[in-house]
């Protein structure tokens, strides 16, 4: 999950959901980010 103001709260959240939640910083995250915004590229990505 990329670090922001409220990445705290919901990482908490999703960790209620019995989730392993990893913040990252925004300058390490964009390696992981691939042509064509969408939901599915991300979850690509970041496997």
């Amino acid at each position: 999950m990329e670090a922001c103001g409220s990445s705290h709260h919901w990482g908490r959240k999703l960790g209620e959901f019995g989730h392993t939640v990893k913040l990252m910083s925004p300058q390490f995250v964009k390696p992981y980010v691939k042509t064509k915004k969408h939901d599915t590229a991300d979850a690509e990505a970041i496997l």
